[in-house]
């Protein structure tokens, strides 16, 4: 008589310990809440042209980099995103170059740091958008 090895046994329990690990991880990691709407958000929106961001001078106008904002909470970051556009061309972001915005907020005024507008010669308007 031919008796299975205990090696086909303990193949047989790993495999139903994976399974079952599996289906649980599966079952119980679905969401049922896939979107959750924020009706309590503001939407700011600053449109600077180019003769707002440069001054007399040519040079970079740096008030552009402070954004008074007094309903700004302290314990919620605001959420920044910056337009660019340039002479004859789209909108686009920073995202496209894979950079971060650098900012940082305090008692109701947001702060840029100048190297965001980096290419600021070449730019026809800048847009940034402020959602709190």
């Amino acid at each position: 008589m031919i008796r299975p090895s205990r090696g086909y046994q303990l193949k047989y329990q790993l495999f139903l310990f994976y399974l079952i690990w599996f289906v649980t991880g599966v079952l119980l990691g679905q969401s049922t809440n896939k979107f959750i709407d924020y009706k309590s958000l503001t939407k700011r929106v600053y449109n600077f042209t180019k003769v707002e961001f440069i001054t007399e001078e040519g040079e970079f106008n740096d008030a552009i980099c402070t954004l008074p904002i007094p309903d700004l909470s302290k314990d919620s970051p605001p959420f920044l995103a910056i337009y660019y556009k340039r002479t004859n061309s789209q909108w686009f972001t920073e995202s496209l170059y894979r950079k971060r915005v650098r900012f940082s907020f305090r008692d109701g005024v947001i702060k840029l740091e100048r190297s965001n507008f980096w290419d600021w010669h070449e730019l026809e308007e800048i847009k940034i958008v402020v959602l709190y």
